[in-house]
């Protein structure tokens, strides 16, 4: 259909002249070429037929020639057995036949030779030479048998030796054998004349007169194939027409081509596919090619063979003599003899066809100059009318069509007139209105731009000022973790507090994935993770909330939950988060449940995929209906989210699109007085296992390499309790260290004590980071000192901008130690003194099997398996320290999945072990 659209509108485009010509011409093309195939094709058809009429024609009368041509030497055969058995002629006297043999040769000028030989080996024959030359031949022992053959004159008596051939003994000869084997009439195999180049075959007749198994002699008659040859030349059939006659092993005996079917050097027959002649050895070679001999075909096939783009119709006859002949009439007439009148009959329907279209075409010219005249008066009338002139008049006179449409042009002409100064009035009043909207819109285009420029500004310093703590509750947790002194007990619930911490940087970040969604660069990043450690971390997270309400916290999973997941789990556990604190924040009393549920997809091509649906509910006060509709809006609260003062409106927005980004959807029930449930669901991969997440422990800092001069670091930060943690992290390394609280304090202290390098807040009271900066490169010596910006906004535009002030380096807060440390090596050169902490080494720990624990002994599993299902933590502690040092790794991870609350995995593991 888009293929005829195009075309349709092609031909739209195209004058009327060149429609009219193509439409006189389409039809008359179509059918004189129509007309001219068909008689091609039928003219063919008839062709084919006439040419295997003929071909049988011609093939019957060469069966004919042959029938008769063969019989001849028969019949003088026979003739001269009659007379050996009427005693005229004996086998014991053979000179008394010279005279009767010289006699006959002369009465049948088709027959080359006629002989009479004995068992002795005597042979006599009467032989016509070319040119009717007659010999007498004779082959005698008392001459050692030699083959001589003597010239005749009027009487039939011998004269002058013709010629004398040694060795010629007539009974070692292959048709005198082949004759008293058979003991009957037969044809001789074909050969080749001792007097001249001639292919000959005889028929033979061994005479037993006595009919007693005892041979006399034989009688011989001999005929000459060139004779075929000329025959076959003489049947004309067409121009390049053959016709040729080969053995049942394809030497060629006979051609109308005239050609010698014989090596003249060593007198052997060729085959036809060797023959000289192009169309003899194509037709043969093709024959070959179909059929593996000639003795496949037991009557008449048909064949049609190709060469230099012209059709050869190929007819075989095998034609068999019932005295042993076996041989194969090859019949070839080309197409082309038979074509060239049909040909130029196709040539006087070109000229036909091309006369025609010349007579189209004047006829189309003069009717499309006819008609395209006053069209195109009408043409120029609309353009005039287009372009304002509505009072000119067209007279248009010929065609009916053509002048009722002038009058309805002229018609048109006065309405549109009339319309105008309508329009005219009409347009004035939308002007104004235009004029008003577009006034409207700007002004709503000016508030939607401030209001987006705040929200970027609100989202910015919200960022800050929530990283900004964070960046000292996670450094100092780090400084007691690096505390050698600090029991293992509380070490364990720093460590929360800084899991705690992270996790929290984690959701500050993502306060600002709004602000990506609108803008369409959120993206999915899907990783493998535990989906029971995320629920239990989440479940731990959200007990002290629950229990601080007074509130039951539920959660439950389908039995065929599976345990490991692929999707992206930062963004799945937001969504949790999201709804869950929702949840409490509106439920006062009875609690929030959790339940997990999965759904097995049906994909071929991805048979591990997974529907996962969550359902969320609580028992709060509900939500009305008419506001369900508005929950996914952003900045958008429900009266109960505005009377509780809390929260900003973005929860669920950020949900649904991380949702629709895990390929799920969120619908809500409510009921008021009765509780809400959120309904959701994510598509997911199943995987067998993960890894185990381990911690990445390196060598820990514990001082510089001696120096000459100290290094000297100053610390500027309008928080206090930023510049003591670097100050608290950095002093026991053996770095000199001074704070300052400003941009204008930076500089003062830069003059007087001249830092080797500078951690730099961007924003402080008094004067900036950017400015202070500025300052202290804007000299010679302040581009010997390093400034390290210190930030704790996420917009990345913002590295940008403090390179551009001139810093050194960008960091982040909240940062890591080793950051720290890093980068002051980086841009100062020291080297530290590491010492490894020993108790980081029991740290490495890999992922716990039944085949692990099946290196304990059965007592320990079942009071291990105990510990596990009562939650004593002690008992399991102190079982993990029975475990040998061998083993070291199993203990490692059983410590890691304590840590975890991982307890359930240890006691299915150990059931595994039980049930064996």
């Amino acid at each position: 259909m888009m293929k005829i659209s195009k075309i349709t509108k092609n031909f739209n485009k195209l004058p009327l002249q060149i429609i009219l010509i193509i439409s006189f011409l389409t039809p008359t093309i179509t059918l004189v070429g129509l007309v001219g195939y068909l008689s091609i094709k039928n003219s063919e058809k008839i062709v084919k037929e006439m040419i295997n009429n003929l071909s049988q024609e011609i093939a019957t009368q060469v069966v004919q020639n042959l029938d008769s041509y063969l019989a001849l030497p028969q019949q003088i055969s026979q003739n001269n057995y009659r007379l050996v058995q009427g005693n005229f002629l004996s086998f014991d006297n053979l000179q008394s036949w010279e005279y009767h043999l010289w006699q006959q040769i002369q009465d049948f000028p088709n027959i080359a030779f006629i002989a009479v030989a004995n068992t002795n080996g005597e042979y006599r024959a009467g032989e016509r030479l070319n040119n009717n030359i007659f010999t007498i031949n004779m082959v005698s022992p008392n001459n050692n048998f030699t083959f001589k053959s003597f010239n005749t004159n009027e009487l039939g008596e011998k004269t002058n030796l013709y010629k004398s051939l040694p060795n010629k003994d007539i009974r070692e000869q292959i048709w005198y054998k082949k004759a008293i084997t058979q003991g009957k009439q037969v044809w001789s195999d074909l050969h080749v004349s001792y007097l001249e180049p001639v292919l000959l075959i005889s028929n033979l007749r061994p005479i037993d007169i006595d009919n007693n198994g005892k041979f006399e002699g034989f009688l011989n008659t001999t005929i000459k194939l060139d004779q075929l040859s000329n025959f076959l030349s003489s049947l004309k059939l067409s121009p390049s027409s053959q016709v040729f006659i080969v053995n049942n092993q394809g030497e060629l005996i006979a051609n109308s081509t005239l050609e010698i079917p014989f090596n003249q050097k060593d007198k052997t027959l060729i085959l036809a596919q060797n023959s000289d002649d192009k169309l003899t050895s194509f037709i043969a070679k093709s024959l070959k090619n179909k059929i593996s001999n000639f003795a496949e075909i037991k009557n008449t096939e048909k064949f049609i063979f190709s060469l230099d783009n012209d059709n050869y119709f190929t007819q075989v006859i095998h034609y068999q003599h019932y005295l042993g002949l076996d041989w194969f009439v090859v019949v070839v007439v080309p197409q082309s003899d038979f074509m060239k009148p049909i040909n130029a009959t196709f040539k006087v329907t070109i000229l036909i066809l091309l006369l025609a279209l010349i007579i189209a075409i004047i006829i189309s010219l003069l009717t499309s100059r006819w008609l395209a005249k006053p069209i195109q008066e009408l043409a120029t009338a609309s353009y005039d009318l287009s372009q304002g002139n509505l009072t000119k008049k067209i007279k248009i006179q010929g065609v009916k069509e053509l002048t009722n449409l002038s009058h309805a042009f002229n018609y048109m002409a006065e309405q549109l007139l009339t319309s105008l100064h309508a329009l005219e009035k009409v347009n004035n009043e939308l002007e104004n209105r235009v004029l008003t909207r577009t006034q409207q819109l700007a002004e709503a285009k000016d508030k939607a731009e401030v209001a987006n420029q705040a929200k970027s500004t609100f989202l910015a310093n919200m960022s800050h000022e929530l990283r900004t703590p964070l960046n000292a509750i996670l450094g100092f947790a780090q400084l007691m973790m690096r505390s050698n002194t600090l029991p293992p007990q509380d070490k364990e619930k720093i460590g929360i507090i800084n899991r705690s911490g992270e996790y929290l940087l984690t959701l500050i970040n993502n306060v600002l994935d709004l602000a990506k969604i609108e803008a369409g660069k959120m993206s999915l990043n899907p990783q493998k993770f535990d989906l029971y450690r995320l629920l239990d971390e989440l479940e731990d997270f959200l007990r002290l909330n629950a229990e601080q309400k007074g509130l039951q916290l539920i959660f439950e999973k389908h039995k065929e939950t599976p345990r490991y997941l692929e999707t992206d789990s930062v963004k799945l556990r937001q969504v949790l988060i999201n709804l869950l604190s929702n949840a409490f924040k509106f439920t006062q009393e009875g609690g929030v449940s959790l339940f997990v549920k999965p759904e097995k997809l049906n994909l071929e091509n991805e048979p591990k995929k997974i529907n996962l649906r969550f359902e969320i509910s609580d028992t709060g006060s509900g939500i009305e209906e008419k506001q369900i509709q508005e929950l996914f809006k952003p900045f958008n609260q429900t009266d109960t989210g505005k009377n509780s003062q809390e929260g900003t409106g973005l929860g669920l927005v950020i949900s649904r699109k991380f949702i629709e980004l895990m390929g799920g959807e969120i619908t809500v029930k409510s009921e008021i007085t009765v509780g809400t449930t959120f309904l959701f669901n994510i598509l997911a991969n199943k995987v067998d296992n993960i890894p185990m997440e381990k911690e990445s422990f390196v060598s820990r800092v514990i001082g510089l390499q001696s120096q000459d001069v100290a290094s000297r670091i100053l610390v500027v930060d309008d928080k206090t309790v930023n510049c003591q943690l670097l100050s608290s992290l950095l002093i026991p390394i053996g770095f000199a260290v001074r704070e300052a609280y400003n941009g204008q304090e930076a500089l003062n202290v830069w003059e007087e004590w001249q830092p080797h390098l500078i951690f730099m807040d961007m924003r402080m009271p008094v004067m900036d980071g950017y400015e202070a900066t500025q300052a202290i490169k804007s000299t010679i010596k302040g581009n010997a000192t390093a400034v390290i910006a210190l930030t704790a906004s996420v917009l990345e535009e913002e590295k940008v901008i403090c390179l551009s002030a001139g810093c050194d380096d960008f960091l982040r807060k909240p940062f890591r130690q080793q950051a720290i440390f890093e980068i002051i090596q980086k841009h100062l050169g020291v080297e530290y003194i590491y010492e490894s902490d020993s108790s980081f080494v029991d740290h490495n720990y890999d992922i716990l099997t039944t085949e692990n624990l099946m290196v304990m002994s059965d007592n320990w599993l079942k009071e291990m398996y105990s510990a596990t299902l009562i939650l004593d933590e002690d008992k399991i502690l102190n079982l993990i320290r029975e475990i040998p040092p061998e083993n070291q790794n199993l203990a490692n991870s059983l410590q890691e999945l304590v840590n975890n609350f991982q307890l359930e995995q240890i006691t299915q593991l150990i059931e595994t072990i039980i049930q064996k």
